[in-house]
């Protein structure tokens, strides 16, 4: 029984080291995005059901040096993880000018509600909430693989003028620090 618990302490510690040695993945800009958004709708999760297109993330983009357009799925755990560490950092956030956008990438049959509900337990109820389910971001900005999925955790950073600056994969040690960092 000895022997299992050091070797279970073990095993946790080498992932706990891992975890915190590991940098948050930056992946390439895809050239549906190079240069800029391409146009889009989709839907603001608020009482109103809000209409939310480029024109409205113009203005969002106008409030910060950098906004994160951070896709994410209620059933993916490393965004969970991700979104929890972000509204654990809202006050650093702010003193970087960062803003954040969460996008759920959506599926239908789960109800605006939950998904709500889903952000505001994990403390992040004060980041703007969309709703992507047709797919209408995530494909027009080549977010999509071959398969027709998207890899998440997914986080696009683009400047005030909505020029995508990096793409962001699996969070590592520097998040979310690396949103404000060149």
């Amino acid at each position: 029984m000895r022997k299992f618990f050091s070797v279970l302490i073990l095993a946790l510690a080498s992932v706990a080291f891992a975890q915190s040695e590991s940098l948050t993945a930056q992946l390439m800009l895809p050239s549906a995005i190079k240069d800029s958004l391409p146009w889009f709708a989709v839907r603001e999760i608020n009482e109103a059901s809000s209409p939310f297109t480029k024109v409205f993330l113009s203005r969002e983009t106008a409030k910060a040096e950098r906004t994160a357009l951070v896709f994410f799925a209620t059933w993916c755990n490393p965004c969970k993880a991700g979104i929890k560490r972000l509204a654990n950092a809202q006050a650093e956030l702010k003193e970087h000018k960062v803003n954040v956008i969460l996008v759920n990438i959506g599926v239908r049959e789960v109800e605006e509600k939950k998904i709500r509900s889903w952000v505001n337990s994990i403390g992040a109820g004060t980041f703007k909430l969309i709703i992507d389910p047709f797919k209408v971001m995530t494909e027009g900005f080549g977010l999509v693989g071959k398969s027709g999925e998207i890899a998440l955790p997914k986080t696009l950073v683009v400047d005030q003028k909505m020029k995508p600056v990096k793409l962001l994969g699996q969070e590592g040690s520097d998040w979310p620090q690396i949103l404000w960092e060149d």
